[in-house]
Formats: C-alpha cells, structure tokens, sequence
C-alpha cells in the first residue's frame, strides 16, 4: 500500500516549501517473516512479490556475504572498498547493485524482476564467495549469511534521505526537509521503516548469536579515510593480500564523486546520468547527486532548535525499546 501521510508546519518556514504530495514508498506486510516487528518500507522498485521470492526461493550458501545497510549510511562506499579488496571494480561509474552481471548485485531489486528466476539460476552458478547488497530487514536476509553493515548517526542519515528521496522520481515525493524529518523519518515511513528498531533488529541478532556481523560506523571510517575499516572488512571476507593505503585513496570521497560524475551502471550494464550532479544542495534546495556531500555533522546546517528537540524527545522514547543501538552510539551521541 502506498504511504499516506499528513503535512506538518515549522512557523519560522515559508508556507511554499510545503508541497501537496507525498512519498510513494511501499509498505510490505512481513507477515511470512516471523521475527518481524510491524511492517517494512521499500521503494516501489522493490516489490511484494520480489522480497518473498527472496525469502521462499532464493537458495543461501556458506560463504554469502551481504551489504546489508540502512539507505544513506555509506553503502556505496563500503561496497567499493570490498571491490577493491576482491578486486573486482567496475572501470567506469558507480555500482548501485541494478546490474546482476557486476560485484554485489541488489538480491531484492533483482528478485523483484520478472525474469527473477532466471537470475536466480545464475546466482546459483556463481562461485564462492558471493556478494550482496540488502536494504532488508534481518528477518528477510537468508541465513546462512554473513552480513556488513555500515551505519552511521541517524540525523545525518536522514539529511541525506531527503535528498534521496527529492532526487530520485521513483519516491515522486517533494516535501520539504521539514515535512520529511517529522513525517517521513520520525514516523518510521522512509525505506527500512524506523532507523532505531533497523539497526536494533541487527544489533540483537548478532550478540545473540543469530548472525554473524561486522558493524562499521561511517563516523569512524571518515576519521582515518577508511584505514581500519579496509584491515576489518580484509579480515571478516578473508583476503590477505592488498594494500590498505591503496585502497584509502581509491576509494576517497575525491575519487568517489568522480566515478559517480560518470555515471551509474544500469540494468543492462550501460552508464546513466541521471544521479549526476555538482549541486551539493541545502535544506531549500535538494540535490539529485547520489554521492553528495559524504561529511559528519551537516545535519546541525539542516534542523531548526525545535526539531531538535523533536529529536531528542524521540531519542528519549525509543531508548528503552532499542537498547543495543543505545550501546553502539552512546546516548550522549545520539542526543546531540
């Protein structure tokens, strides 16, 4: 079903930025899901049918290894120190998973096509290891997995959602910074639902026992350009030969924004501009480009005093709920 939501109003915020239509994500029932919590955003690229082809037909095998992230935490960057480390990168453009034919294929777009059962087979002719890329709840990745997930301080996060989501015509959303904050991400209606019970759902599993995880903060990886980041992930997928500092500037937010100004790799393998663009944007003007802005603490240019005290209010309701996403930031971090 689609998401329905209602406009919000910010006194000091000329009445203009507040547009009529709203966020086209679906709301998938996670009904077939048994430890799933409610129900699970996607974008309308992913499908009904396509998250249960997944969950009832894809067949797992030892070895596989998700990117498994929340949207906006840094996946396209950390999918491309693991092409480096298996060396296997794409010559020109950006990966954003479309393509089956390349490293890391997005498993749930590719399972919602119509020729799904086709590119199941060719999954299942791959060989080991096999790599990829998950917005999916815990519940819905197929053990056994080992899963990477990147994550990285929610409020950021969602300034890059929204920018997300005004550029990209799949989401035919145009709310303002406002209307996204309060209505879409504070309400649990952007993909992957509501950021604090995403990570909690994979926090949990792990430390239980349930899967086996590498969490990396985007925070940390922007402090030493990905330095320990590239030695962990080295080690969780177990290659041993590379070069760390190699791979740092390689993949750099210089060099990144250069591969993305070529374009991303479609479908069929061909190159589209459409996610181009040297505007960065501000919270009056989304960006379109896909790799942005990429720094810590740009939200502080983006929420006005009372919605951050919305935030810190939620904080302080979904602390009790999500105790392991506590533990990974800190309260301290989270409440800014």
């Amino acid at each position: 079903m689609s998401v329905n939501l209602s406009q919000t109003s910010e006194p000091q915020i000329s009445a203009n930025l507040f547009q009529t239509s709203y966020p086209q994500m679906n709301c998938i029932s996670r009904s077939f899901d048994v430890n799933a919590i409610e129900n699970f955003y996607t974008c309308t690229i992913i499908t009904n049918n396509g998250m249960e082809n997944v969950f009832n037909h894809f067949l797992p095998r030892n070895g596989d290894i998700y990117v498994a992230t929340y949207p906006k935490s840094g996946t396209t960057w950390t999918i491309s120190i693991l092409e480096h480390l298996v060396k296997k990168v794409c010559e020109k453009g950006i990966s954003l998973g479309f393509c089956t034919e390349i490293f890391c294929p997005w498993l749930d777009l590719a399972a919602s096509q119509e020729n799904w059962r086709s590119i199941f087979s060719k999954f299942e002719k791959a060989t080991s290891p096999r790599f990829f890329k998950s917005h999916a709840s815990v519940g819905l990745i197929k053990q056994p997995a080992r899963i990477i997930q990147c994550l990285r301080h929610p409020l950021d996060t969602f300034v890059s959602a929204w920018h997300h989501v005004r550029g990209k015509e799949v989401f035919e959303y145009n709310g303002s910074w406002h209307h996204f904050f309060a209505k879409v991400a504070l309400e649990g209606k952007f993909e992957c639902g509501d950021w604090f019970d995403y990570h909690e759902e994979f926090l949990k599993a792990s430390k239980e026992g349930e899967i086996e995880a590498l969490f990396l903060r985007y925070e940390d990886m922007k402090k030493d350009n990905a330095i320990s980041a590239i030695h962990e992930l080295a080690k969780f997928i177990g290659v041993e030969s590379y070069d760390a500092e190699e791979i740092s500037r390689a993949t750099n937010f210089t060099k990144m924004k250069e591969k993305s100004n070529q374009g991303h790799i479609e479908k069929n393998g061909s190159l589209s501009d459409v996610l181009v663009s040297q505007e960065v944007g501000d919270r009056n003007t989304p960006s379109k480009a896909h790799i942005r802005k990429g720094i810590v603490g740009d939200w502080k240019n983006y929420l006005s005093d009372s919605e951050l005290n919305l935030w810190r209010n939620y904080v302080q309701m979904k602390k009790e709920t999500c105790p392991h996403v506590i533990d990974f930031f800190s309260l301290e971090d989270l409440l800014c």
